[in-house]
Formats: structure tokens, sequence, C-alpha cells
């Protein structure tokens, strides 16, 4: 499924990019370093979210997004609230062909509170952005295939695409 992600959101994506580019973690920075860098793959990253946030809109899908300062690493992307309980949902958004696999890293999949994880392939033609849903997984699907690898970039759990589910099996998973 392909979102074309509205010009409100683009506008939402870049500025919190501006903002956060001084206070985005180096803990697993990868990427070519300095700021103009860093600026640009959370924008991208951010791009990822306001994707999934329009498809949330589209398909009514009672969410919040996350609201942490900009100087503060996030927790969860966004908390869907299903019939009898609320979901953490965690948006990957990849950006280059050769990204094969949705990542997360073990440290980080330990620590952090996140139920559900959205993969997405953001593209970009004229500065018109759209993603591509590739799929979604839960934290415990990951943990059952429990497959680790680390390629110079720590140790992470990989998801591979046709591991994830259907984005359109999403809502009755709630």
């Amino acid at each position: 499924m392909e979102i074309i992600i509205k010009k409100e959101f683009i506008k939402e994506a870049l500025e919190y990019a501006k903002l956060s580019k001084s206070f985005t973690s180096d803990t697993h920075d990868f990427h070519e370093g300095g700021l103009n860098a860093k600026q640009r793959k959370m924008f991208e990253g951010k791009l990822g979210e306001k994707g999934i946030k329009q498809f949330f809109v589209e398909n009514n899908i009672n969410f919040k997004e996350d609201e942490s300062s900009h100087k503060d690493a996030d927790e969860y992307d966004f908390i869907i609230f299903g019939a009898s309980q609320k979901y953490f949902i965690d948006v990957k958004t990849r950006t280059q062909k050769f990204h094969i696999r949705t990542l997360e890293m073990v440290k980080q999949l330990n620590r952090k509170k996140i139920d559900i994880y959205i993969s997405v392939k953001l593209s970009n033609q004229k500065n018109d952005y759209k993603i591509k849903i590739i799929g979604w997984c839960t934290k415990q699907d990951i943990l059952k295939i429990n497959r680790i690898e680390n390629n110079g970039y720590l140790d992470n759990y990989v998801m591979y695409d046709n591991e994830l589910k259907n984005i359109n099996d999403l809502k009755s998973f709630f």
C-alpha cells in the first residue's frame, strides 16, 4: 500500500527535524556525521511516521501521536487505543534500495515498551514524498524468531519482509 504524504504532514516533519538536529542521539547514529545529516535522517524518519499518521486518520484508527520534546528521545511514535488495551507503536523507515530488513536494536527492544513495529519505505520525487507500507509485526513476533545480526553497528533483531504481516490486518489485531 502506498500513501502520498500530505503537505501539512511534510511541514510538521521538517519543523521537528530542524528543531531536533542538535539533540539527536549519537548512540546509534551510524550515518555520516554532521548536523545536516542528522536533520536529514530525522526528517526521513519523521516522514515515515507522518505517512503512518495519515494511514491511521484515513482508516479511522484511534491513536495518539508522540508529543515528547525534540530534546528527548521518544519512547514510541504512536499509541493506538484498541477495544480493551492500548498499543505502543514504533515506525521503522527505510530510505535506500539496499534496506531489505526491519531492524530494532537489541538494547532498545529490551528497554522500550513497544508492542508493534510498522515498516515503511520512503521515496521522494520532486518533493512529493510517499511511503510504501511494507508490513508490521509485534514485539512477540520478533522475539519468537529471535534473529540477531550485527553488520557493524550494534546488535539488531531482524525481521525480513516475508515475515511481516499485511497492514490491512492491523485493525483486526486490536
